[in-house]
């Protein structure tokens, strides 16, 4: 028994001392760079980020639209095993580099969420470590100008995003060696952790509370592996205010009880971003509904020092929608296509954010989003 928690405690002292190791590398490596987009480590402006679906509808519009209103970042989705289902084939990855060469020309920062892994890249614990590794390193090369950060397998606390019964300690394991592959490439990219998503409380019992799974982190070592620790906040309450509590985890605020493990494992300086969340999903929500309640949630997020960044989902239709593009900010109506005025009411907030003036109604954004544009006939996902 002795024996066993020595070589825990060491395997733990370990993991810290290669992370501290590692993240000084990232910033000896590429000061500037990684000083360079709002709301990384050691900057102190917001980052305003919203996610792009690069297989889906009006890919181009969308990244025009994020230049145009002034957002730093773009999530997208490495939906592995859709882009790489047979391990004996090359990925097929001619629309995500188009994507994201296209927001790259744009000057806008992309977020890569590596997301499904596919059955090849699994075994009983949840993803191989080396191929995994091996794929982060793959995708930072290959977008090393325009991938800033990787978001590594968001939902790691569910079945779902970590492809088995979640595993806190082959996650920070996971990370670490992730890490390593970075930077012994000399990559500038960073890692961001967790994807962490509530899970309510009558859940099978697959799946693992975000406040354990995180604190697990910390005992595995993890902790100077996270610079960036990710959330997804998802099916919200429609109060933005509405104080988190354990009785009712899908609440905007969630951010608050995440912090305070942090701020419990001394990891004052770690940030949180929010790569993934969206207004309730009702349909009885109005578009000016809809609209307040985003800018209400991103200037609650933007005045918290420790969030250092915050993405909007449904930007862009996926290619096929169930159930209506309405929910989405870039909406096909008919023959035409509609901006939704939480597009410009977003100008409106980062225009005031870094100016300190409110950009006047009649921009060409606000005759967009009031009125239609005529599709193009540009064929899904390109630029």
């Amino acid at each position: 028994m002795a024996q066993r928690d020595f070589v825990k405690r060491s395997s733990k002292i370990i993991l810290n001392l290669l992370g501290a190791c590692l993240i000084l590398a990232a910033q000896l490596l590429c000061p500037q760079h990684a000083r360079a987009a709002n709301g990384f480590p050691n900057t102190l402006k917001f980052g305003y980020g919203a996610r792009l679906d690069p297989l889906g509808k009006e890919v181009s519009l969308a990244l025009n639209t994020a230049t145009s209103i002034g957002i730093d970042w773009i999530g997208v989705d490495f939906d592995w095993a859709r882009l790489w289902a047979n391990s004996n084939k090359q990925p097929k990855l001619d629309t995500l580099d188009q994507a994201i060469g296209r927001a790259h020309k744009n000057g806008v920062n992309v977020l890569l969420s590596i997301t499904n892994p596919p059955s090849w890249a699994l075994n009983d614990q949840g993803p191989d470590l080396e191929l995994t590794a091996g794929l982060v390193s793959q995708l930072a090369d290959r977008y090393r100008d325009s991938v800033l950060a990787i978001e590594l397998l968001p939902e790691a606390n569910t079945t779902r995003g970590w492809g088995a019964r979640p595993n806190p300690n082959a996650y920070a394991a996971l990370l670490a060696a992730c890490w390593e592959g970075l930077r012994s490439n000399g990559s500038p990219t960073i890692l961001v952790a967790g994807g962490l998503r509530p899970i309510s409380n009558d859940k099978s019992g697959n799946d693992m509370e975000d406040l354990d799974f995180l604190s697990a982190l910390y005992a595995s070592g993890a902790k100077d592996l996270m610079p960036v620790v990710s959330l997804h906040l998802i099916d919200l309450s429609r109060e933005t205010m509405a104080s988190p509590d354990s009785q009712n985890p899908y609440v905007l605020r969630r951010y608050e009880l995440i912090r305070q493990v942090m701020l419990k494992q001394n990891h004052n300086g770690g940030l949180i971003w929010i790569t993934d969340f969206s207004w309730p999903d009702s349909n009885d929500i109005s578009p000016e509904e809809q609209s307040r309640w985003i800018n209400q949630a991103f200037q609650l997020m933007r005045s918290q020092l420790y969030i250092g960044a915050a993405f909007v989902e449904r930007f862009n239709p996926p290619d096929q929608t169930g159930g209506g593009d309405h929910h989405y900010l870039i909406q096909n109506k008919g023959q035409a296509t509609r901006l939704h005025p939480a597009l410009y009411a977003l100008a409106q907030l980062i225009t005031l954010d870094r100016s300190g003036q409110l950009i006047q109604p009649l921009t060409e954004l606000g005759k967009t989003s009031s009125s239609t544009l005529q599709k193009s006939g540009t064929p899904a996902g390109q630029p």
